[in-house]
């Protein structure tokens, strides 16, 4: 299974009108700003959300960074209804987003995209939300916002579309070089760009038999593991993951919307 761990801060709690639960702390240290950390059965994501640059008075934009590439979705004015429309549309954005580049770099062909989309679909997957912030994965996210708001305010916009959000990101933010530890409690800092980690990341979940080259310690058609062992394990993670007032299973999203289109 894999857990998709969505990192709320405290402003898009306010912004959902929800009431999640901190991130467990194992030493009772660094309550609420804990670090968090991708791994082999696990994708962390900082989610936050923004003043509007026109409208400070409400939030309106929604900022999304991978921990370990500083991969950003970004959402303007979305208008989620709740955590269950959230989960839906932000998986959608990171399946589309992650088959294109995918493609774009020349590791997959066209052809296997329905393949790979396949193999997202077969995965059971759960997404657990909680509530804290990881400072470092955070400041990825204001400089995610600055672009928004340099966008707004060079073309005289207070939204994006869809396929203007989609272009800033893949156009501007996750195709310049950022500088992060390679995972928490690290000391080396790392150059590297988003969509490169984002595409290894993709590629070593959900395009199993697809790699038309062989790559040492990995099975035959598989694309590389690009987690080192340190970060197998998230901070809180001991905790348990039944959590019914924060966990979407987006299986069940789909059978409700089903039943209700019935």
């Amino acid at each position: 299974m894999l857990e998709v761990l969505i990192s709320a801060t405290n402003a898009f709690c306010k912004h959902m009108k929800v009431d999640l639960n901190r991130l467990p702390s194992p030493d009772g240290k660094r309550i609420g700003t804990q670090p968090i950390a991708s791994g082999n059965n696990v994708i962390a994501w900082q989610v936050h959300a923004v003043k509007g640059y026109r409208n400070r008075k409400r939030y309106t934009d929604v900022i999304a960074v991978e921990a370990r590439s500083r991969y950003a979705i970004l959402f303007s004015n979305p208008m989620f209804s709740d955590l269950d429309e959230f989960a839906e549309r932000f998986t959608n954005r990171w399946v589309r987003e992650s088959i294109h580049m995918a493609m774009e770099s020349g590791a997959t062909t066209e052809e296997q995209a329905q393949s790979m989309y396949d193999q997202f679909l077969d995965m059971e997957k759960e997404i657990r939300f909680v509530r804290n912030t990881d400072l470092s994965v955070n400041g990825h996210v204001a400089d995610a916002e600055q672009w928004l708001s340099q966008s707004y305010e060079q073309y005289g916009l207070e939204q994006l579309d869809e396929s203007e959000e989609i272009g800033l990101g893949m156009h501007r933010i996750n195709c310049v070089h950022k500088k992060a530890r390679l995972f928490p409690g690290a000391r080396q800092m790392e150059r590297f760009i988003p969509m490169s980690r984002m595409v290894d990341d993709w590629l070593f979940r959900f395009a199993k038999g697809l790699s038309v080259w062989a790559y040492p310690e990995t099975p035959h058609g598989d694309f590389p593991n690009p987690f080192p062992a340190a970060t197998a394990t998230v901070i809180g993670q001991e905790a348990p993951l039944a959590l019914p007032d924060n966990v979407v299973s987006l299986d069940e999203v789909r059978k409700r919307k089903k039943s209700q289109q019935a």
